[in-house]
């Protein structure tokens, strides 16, 4: 079996979702992001093909959740992005003889365990490729598989589903390519706030958490 670790970069709770300042106050914003971790770990965790969970942050309220949770945590001296905080990940399943990465931002509310095992076995018989799942709006990264997990850099916060593709294809690394609306509908607008609140998922405390809000 492919031996894949999960890392999930986190902001520290202030720098987060700041663009739903308009629906959100401070506390609310910090109560969400403590509440997405959270959903996102209890399904990292209940996922057979990953090996293990790795959350990277400078936010100490992140590794209290990592402790309780019984998830590796890999701590940021000083928050310099998404792209960081990968590298910083990456180097430490390399090192742990990864054969593969998922990179899974925190603020899928609907997330399920299903999704990213398919994910994983679409990565299983290639020696090296890249597994990538867009955004909804298709300029983000909601998931992506990197087999070996140096395969390619990733281009986070710059259209990035766009540069993952372009980058692999460069490198000549097979692109597969999954669209999945459970793992597309990502938390960044009130209007993506709005949408989902017309959705159902199971046991999403942050999905329920929005809903009390509007």
């Amino acid at each position: 079996m492919m031996k894949t670790y999960a890392i999930v970069p986190v902001k520290r709770f202030e720098n987060a979702k700041t663009r739903l300042s308009s629906i959100l106050d401070l506390d609310d914003r910090i109560r969400l992001s403590s509440l997405m971790l959270e959903d996102t770990v209890k399904i990292l965790s209940s996922v057979p093909s990953l090996t293990q969970v790795l959350i990277v942050s400078a936010d100490k309220r992140a590794e209290e959740i990592a402790t309780k949770n019984g998830i590796n945590f890999l701590r940021e001296e000083k928050e310099k992005g998404v792209n960081s905080a990968v590298e910083s990940a990456d180097s430490y399943c390399i090192k742990e003889a990864a054969d593969a990465t998922v990179v899974i931002p925190q603020d899928l509310p609907l997330l399920d365990a299903i999704e990213v095992s398919r994910a994983c076995e679409l990565a299983e018989n290639e020696s090296k490729c890249i597994v990538i799942c867009p955004s909804i709006r298709y300029d983000g990264t909601n998931m992506l598989i990197r087999k070996p997990p140096s395969v390619i850099a990733t281009f986070y916060d710059t259209d990035s589903y766009n540069m993952h593709v372009k980058a692999a294809i460069k490198l000549g690394i097979p692109v597969k390519r999954l669209f999945s609306k459970t793992v597309m509908y990502d938390i960044d607008t009130p209007e993506d706030a709005l949408q989902l609140t017309k959705k159902e998922a199971v046991a999403a405390r942050s999905l329920e958490f929005i809903k009390s809000r509007f």
